[in-house]
């Protein structure tokens, strides 16, 4: 490991550290740098930041263990790992609370900017190296334009939103500039443009919803604004006054030419005379399942070619009957915009987000693959870079929200991407080298452990298709898998909570042998598998010796299942209803909507077993044999996680909420709150080991801790994934703690604890 990034970990305040990072490092440890970057900075020197690099390097960027070497900390060693690869390399810098609708990038001074914003009215300025940054406040409404320049050497950044209004900051500084309020629509789209002598302009295109023609005062056109003081300098106007979805803008000798996309037009002006240039119908731009997913199609004004071009993204019908639709980018001549030729052919699923020309190649970003379903928003993007030529394409592994909002910038001399999304994330990629590792499909919906009957530890991990692999605990070995698609693969990795999606996963052991209960599959209801018998796969509903028997009346598919025992019999808990896995037969009906219930965990109060739910910012305990309510804790309703145990002789349940972990006495309902964690809590396992109550802890932002249940004590950073942690757990194998993480995006990982942790 390089001796001054060590010193930096180990000694160092913020700005040496940030220093140190900027060295020349080997890759792989360069890229775990950046991607701990945040969180190195939040924690003081010492150990811990060698101990969250290295958490990290194990969880993302494998390689740079070896550069790590004796001077990681020792605590655990990484067993095994399972489900996908790492992700593409990336860093979020920010989360928005909501969707965000624009983004942009921006360089000055040998430093990247990212800005981006949306229904949560704040625009969020950070470096894409620091990931560190001013919040500008201001807007009125969802942010829907962003736009970086440069003006009197100063940079300069524009956001404009849906009730019309339109600032500018310093992005530096965040001192804010001019306001102003446009007419007639809102903006859509912004860029600075050089307007000749050394003069820059703003242009802002004027768009409304519904993306058609004006009416009730909307009114389609560009404003060319002062960016100093923001009066208006001129209008650039369309034929038929309809909205502007996108700007495109290109130097072309001592012109800038300024292009401008319609639901059906193309026009283009010169931005020092405002002469229009040229315009032309090149149809519908805008197909509908499109504008469902939320976005509207980029325009690219190219000079990679042999003359400058405008790009842009049509609908394509195809015969016999023009009824079959695709996309694909048509180019047309600056000089004769009527002049088209075809451009490649996207597929009918793949909606491009942004374009850009790198290297005198045309990039594009595709993303957001729909689906027949129409459920579109609630799968994981698909995102890919596709550049026009040989080159291969660049996957952007890492499971997220719809991208929304996309930008292509420079970064340290490479193209690099920004996104954002519904979900509220911000991204910043590597858009120029390909993923090495390729996606399986798997997803993350899920851990639970078993015992077989010869005694051997199995892992269960639910995909996000409805298939729950089955791997050895020791040694990561995939050694069977059950569900409707025994390939292991399922299908396209759908997050719908609806069909082909393994929502819930539970462990317990039925009549003296092990059984898996699993939920969300196609079939709906909750599914009780042997996992370890002959037969596996799908069978006749209700047909114990084939494998697998199908509960709930209702017909939905319940995300909380548990087992658990009480009355002498083992119960298995299935959203608000409680099931007796054995005879089949319902127990106990919860006074609460099942599918709403988002964990169930069972346990003992003192001398009687309870049943603990949660829903939204409620925890409950119930009569597990009654369906009687015992008693009603209040959570955060932002936070998840779980679970019941003994901690110190006191019988508990743990949940997590916000930030902290709540532990109360479940006999008593007296509580202690838990020290707060670096992000949201996720999940959470409680487990013994050495006669020492242990707690396992999965927060929003990827990072797996251990704990001491009784002293509230972290024992241990053990993982840092770029996604969010899905599930943990805990046990013994062969006699060595084992704790298993499983990230949103389907990485398992497997660390061995050493037992000198777990005896501090």
């Amino acid at each position: 490991m390089p001796f001054d990034l060590l010193a930096a970990l180990d000694k160092a305040g913020p700005a040496l550290l940030r220093d140190a990072l900027g060295g020349a490092w080997p890759p792989a440890l360069a890229r775990a740098c950046r991607r701990a970057l945040p969180r190195l900075l939040a924690l003081p020197p010492g150990l811990g930041r060698l101990e969250f690099l290295h958490a990290t390097a194990a969880a993302e960027e494998p390689e740079a263990l070896a550069f790590l070497g004796a001077a990681a900390p020792g605590r655990w060693t990484l067993a095994w790992e399972a489900g996908e690869g790492p992700t593409a390399f990336h860093v979020c810098p920010v989360r928005h609370d909501g969707p965000v609708w624009a983004v942009a990038v921006g360089e000055f001074a040998g430093r990247t900017f990212v800005a981006s914003a949306g229904d949560d009215r704040v625009v969020r300025v950070r470096d894409a190296f620091e990931q560190s940054g001013p919040d500008l406040e201001g807007m009125t409404a969802s942010v829907r334009a962003l736009a970086f320049g440069a003006v009197d050497g100063r940079p300069t950044l524009a956001a404009g939103d849906l009730a019309g209004m339109v600032r500018t900051w310093d992005p530096l500084t965040g001192a804010p500039g001019f306001t102003r309020e446009v007419t007639g629509g809102h903006p859509t789209a912004m860029a600075f443009v050089a307007a000749g002598e050394g003069r820059v302009l703003l242009a802002v295109a004027i768009g409304f919803p519904g993306h058609g023609f004006p009416g009730d005062g909307s009114d389609g056109r560009v404003d060319l604004l002062d960016p100093a003081t923001g009066e208006l300098v001129r209008e650039l106007r369309t034929e038929d006054g309809d909205a502007l979805l996108d700007l495109a803008v290109a130097k072309l000798g001592e012109r800038t030419a300024l292009a401008a996309l319609s639901p059906y037009e193309v026009y283009a002006w010169d931005v020092a005379t405002g002469e229009r240039l040229g315009s032309a119908y090149v149809g519908d731009v805008c197909a509908d399942d499109m504008e469902r997913e939320g976005f509207t199609p980029p325009l690219l004004l190219s000079l990679s070619g042999r003359r400058p071009e405008v790009g842009v993204v049509v609908v394509a019908e195809h015969p016999p009957y023009y009824t079959t639709t695709s996309r694909e980018i048509a180019f047309l001549p600056l000089e004769d915009l009527a002049g088209s030729r075809p451009g490649p052919l996207l597929d009918r699923e793949q909606g491009p987000v942004a374009m850009t020309t790198h290297g005198g190649r045309n990039v594009m970003l595709v993303a957001n693959h729909t689906s027949d379903s129409g459920r579109t928003w609630e799968r994981p993007a698909r995102a890919v870079v596709r550049r026009w030529g040989d080159e291969p394409d660049v996957a952007l592994d890492a499971d997220t929200r719809l991208v929304t909002a996309a930008a292509f910038g420079g970064l340290a001399g490479n193209l690099c991407l920004a996104t954002a999304g519904l979900d509220g994330t911000v991204q910043i990629w590597d858009a120029q080298t390909p993923h090495r590792h390729r996606r399986t499909g798997y997803g993350g919906s899920g851990l639970a452990l078993f015992t077989t009957e010869r005694g051997a530890p199995v892992l269960a991990a639910g995909t996000h298709s409805d298939t729950v692999l089955l791997l050895d605990a020791a040694s990561g070995e995939r050694i069977g898998s059950v569900g409707c698609r025994r390939s292991g693969r399922g299908h396209d990795c759908d997050l719908s909570p609806y069909e082909h999606c393994c929502r819930g996963l539970a462990a317990g052991t039925v009549a003296g042998r092990p059984y898996l209960a699993s939920s969300g599959c196609a079939s709906h209801g909750t599914m009780l598998w042997r996992p370890m018998g002959e037969t596996q796969g799908v069978a006749p509903k209700d047909d114990p010796e084939s494998g697998r028997v199908t509960f709930t009346d209702g017909g939905y598919s319940p995300a909380a299942l548990a087992f658990g025992e009480a009355g002498g019999r083992v119960l298995l808990a299935a959203g608000a209803e409680v099931w007796d896995p054995v005879t089949h037969e319902r127990v106990a009906q919860l006074h609460r909507s099942g599918f709403l219930i988002s964990e169930n965990a069972f346990g003992r109060a003192g001398d009687r077993p309870v049943l603990a739910t949660r829903r939204d910012d409620e925890v409950a305990l119930w009569d597990p044999l009654t369906g009687r309510r015992v008693r009603t804790l209040g959570v955060d309703h932002a936070g998840a996680g779980l679970a019941m145990g003994r901690v110190a002789g006191r019988d508990v349940l743990a949940a997590g909420s916000g930030r902290h972990v709540l532990l109360w006495d479940a006999a008593t309902g007296g509580r202690r709150e838990w020290v707060p964690h670096t992000s949201t809590v996720t999940c959470l396992s409680l487990a013994e080991h050495g006669g020492r109550a242990l707690l396992v802890s999965g927060t929003e932002d990827g990072t797996v801790a251990l704990w001491d249940a009784d002293t509230q004590r972290r024992l241990a950073v053990l993982g840092a994934f770029a996604r969010p942690v899905r599930s943990v757990a805990a046990t013994a194998v062969s006699g060595r703690l084992h704790v298993y993480g499983q990230s949103l995006y389907g990485r398992v990982l497997a660390w061995r604890v050493d037992d000198a942790v777990v005896a501090e």
